[in-house]
């Protein structure tokens, strides 16, 4: 009884060997058809999967007869995918061709950074980003290589110039008045007209800012503009910096920054 039992276990296995099928495969490249080694070849429904070889052969056994997706998959390559209908006890045979993954060019990203300034010139690079005023960078200042303060100035809108003795050159405000700047200091200019002369600070030290009329102006024109590094200027006492904010009673502020 025992070997009966035996014996129809036996016969039961080789009847569902028989019935099962088989894939023989080859995995090559669909350009040279090279083979390609380790690329995985799975019938992933039916949990079965195997691995090419050194010459790209591939078996997969003990496959469940019917339609099949079969899946080849390998780095460096696009997958492929094919549904196979299977015969029981049959052997598909068939060469699987994989198309190598082309590097497309990523477009060029150009990165701009700022430089990391430091030092004196921070708050002045902080403040030319938020753009309340009017600003002379090294870059302006080189590329213009201006001869005198004077001409330097010049450049700035709103700024005028008040012409003194000795060639002396005073920093004013364009205009002829300041709303709200009622104790700002006047004097005429060489034409004639009235100017209202602004607060002038060197590396962030005062040299001129009181609205007293016999404080002594400051000469711009003593300054080499080849030694500036920056310059702002503020028109009104309204747009002054509040650190400079004991200024407000002249008619705007001059900032020259030395390198």
């Amino acid at each position: 009884m025992r070997w009966f039992a035996l014996a129809f276990v036996l016969c039961v296995a080789d009847t569902a060997a028989a019935q099962s099928a088989t894939f023989r495969g080859r995995v090559l490249t669909d350009s040279t058809e090279r083979p390609v080694a380790g690329a995985t070849v799975a019938l992933d429904a039916l949990q079965l999967q195997a691995v090419s070889d050194s010459i790209g052969n591939v078996v997969i056994v003990g496959i469940t007869p019917g339609t099949h997706l079969l899946v080849v998959r390998r780095i460096g390559f696009t997958p492929i995918s094919s549904r196979i209908t299977f015969s029981a006890g049959a052997t598909v045979e068939a060469d699987l061709l994989l198309a190598a993954i082309t590097a497309q060019p990523m477009p060029e990203v150009v990165v701009a950074t700022r430089p990391v300034v430091r030092g004196k010139m921070a708050e002045f690079e902080e403040r030319r980003a938020e753009g309340h005023g009017r600003f002379l960078t090294l870059d302006d200042l080189e590329r213009r290589s201006f001869s005198t303060m004077a001409n330097t100035l010049r450049v700035l809108p709103g700024m005028s110039l008040v012409s003194g003795p000795g060639g002396a050159a005073y920093a004013a405000a364009g205009r002829l008045s300041q709303p709200g700047c009622a104790l700002c200091t006047t004097a005429k200019s060489a034409r004639g007209s009235s100017a209202c002369f602004v607060a002038v600070a060197l590396d962030g030290n005062m040299v001129y800012g009181s609205a007293d009329p016999n404080e002594p102006k400051f000469d711009l024109n003593i300054i080499d503009p080849r030694t500036l590094s920056g310059v702002e200027f503020y028109v009104g006492p309204a747009s002054i910096p509040t650190r400079y904010n004991a200024t407000r009673s002249t008619c705007g502020l001059l900032m020259l920054w030395t390198k």
